[in-house]
């Protein structure tokens, strides 16, 4: 075991290195969204199973897994958890290349929700072991910065595969019979995960951070229940913000090529190239400033500083979406995708902060996993379905996506924002107390 204060070279390594797995992760699950068009056609779906092979058929066993998986993290070997984890979701996209109806192809993203499941506990409680409280900002929105480089290539990869392969002959595989050309772009995108599988092999356990209160074992449930109990006002105003904001994020991340399909007529080659182009582009520089504009508050003596990052990008985030989603003006659409991404980007290293700096060291991966579940159960299932059943039930057309996206944006993005505020004061107490505790431990 290596002390994380005498290596920080190698700290930054092991970020960068999560970083790349969390890109392969975002690919896997993303490039489903640019193949909502040619999988209705070839499978006869509708728009709302579209939604649920977009969210609950991952998100749910994504963030379900996540708990079960936080405890392991708690107590096991990070890096093994996450190296059979990468392994795992490769397969399983490439599963889903070779799906020929929609419960295969439900079943397949059963299976990538699960192998997923191991990376973000492992990776935050890593990196929370590895990074000082006044660095973890900074440190968090660069393995998060991979949820937007990974979705920008799913999209930008996604479309140039598919326009590649479109006019070719299927493939024909043994067992598995024809394979059509979206099928193909999940074979292709899975594939590489494999390899990457050994990466995570290289790296190595730094030693636990842990409080003069619980020194050597992982929380057990009832702790972790106890503890969130003691705290609930806090947990509540920031899990609630956190969740329906990324209700909005799967919601608009899944349906935005649909919408510039079917509102602009963009083809499937535009829309990889510019949604690619600027999710890849600008949510990095929206998470990456996220992060760094938390630290400068904390550093300036607002612990809070998380929140409050989230608060402004909400704001600013409603201000973008009226013109987003009501222009016919290419360059204004496409200035306000680019805020858009910014926006959507900034909170999450930030998110992922807070709650590891509200929790003690004896629970991090049983945290991180809850943020999981958060995000993901709540946001990554409620967001795609919702868009998909207001396609289909609201406005009964899919042709006013558009609409149905401006409806979730504005109502979402207040309601998160209200929520943080509310928080805030509850937010800073128990900061204060997890910190008192990482003080007396040393």
């Amino acid at each position: 075991m290596t002390s994380t204060e005498e290596t920080p070279r190698y700290a930054w390594y092991v970020v960068c290195v999560l970083l790349l797995l969390n890109v392969s992760s975002f690919i896997d699950r993303q490039v489903m969204a640019l193949l909502v068009i040619p999988i209705k056609a070839d499978l006869g779906i509708s728009d709302t199973q579209i939604g649920l092979l977009l969210g609950p058929a991952f998100a749910g066993t994504f963030a379900l897994s996540g708990l079960l998986i936080g405890r392991l993290v708690d107590r096991g070997n990070r890096t093994a958890i996450i190296a059979w984890g990468v392994a795992a979701w490769s397969v399983m996209c490439m599963a889903c290349g070779v799906a020929n109806t929609f419960g295969q192809l439900f079943a397949s993203r059963f299976g990538v929700g699960i192998g997923e499941a191991t990376l973000s506990p492992s990776a935050n409680s890593l990196i929370a072991d590895y990074f000082p409280p006044e660095k973890l900002a900074t440190a968090m929105s660069l393995f998060t910065s991979g949820v937007f480089v990974g979705a920008g290539l799913a999209y930008l990869i996604g479309g140039l595969v598919l326009e590649a392969v479109g006019n070719t002959a299927p493939w024909q595989l043994p067992v598995f019979g024809e394979i059509s050309a979206w099928q193909r772009v999940f074979i292709l995108v899975g594939a590489p995960g494999l390899l990457l599988s050994f990466l995570a092999l290289t790296l190595r356990e730094p030693r636990r951070r842990r409080s003069a209160q619980s020194p050597t074992h992982a929380a057990t449930i009832r702790e972790v229940v106890e503890w969130f109990g003691r705290h609930s006002r806090a947990f509540w105003t920031f899990g609630i913000g956190v969740a329906v904001y990324a209700t909005v994020n799967f919601g608009t991340a899944f349906w935005f090529p649909a919408f510039f399909q079917r509102t602009h007529e963009w083809s499937y080659g535009k829309v990889g190239l510019i949604m690619g182009g600027a999710t890849l582009v600008f949510g990095v520089v929206g998470v990456i400033a996220g992060g760094r504009l938390a630290d400068r508050l904390k550093q300036r003596g607002r612990r809070d500083g998380n929140l409050i990052v989230l608060i402004i990008s909400a704001i600013v985030s409603i201000v973008a979406g009226l013109p987003l989603y009501l222009t016919s003006s290419e360059p204004v659409l496409i200035a306000a995708l680019i805020v858009t991404n910014i926006a959507a980007a900034a909170p999450f290293g930030a998110a992922a902060a807070a709650m590891q700096e509200m929790s003690p060291s004896t629970m991090r991966g049983q945290a991180a996993a809850i943020l999981g579940l958060l995000l993901n159960f709540v946001g990554g299932s409620v967001g795609p379905t919702a868009v998909g059943l207001l396609n289909d039930r609201v406005f009964q057309d899919p042709a006013k996506v558009a609409l149905s996206l401006l409806v979730m944006t504005l109502v979402g993005r207040t309601i998160a924002a209200l929520s943080i505020a509310a928080g805030l004061r509850s937010h800073t107490l128990v900061v204060s107390e997890v910190a008192s505790q990482r003080l007396s431990a040393v």
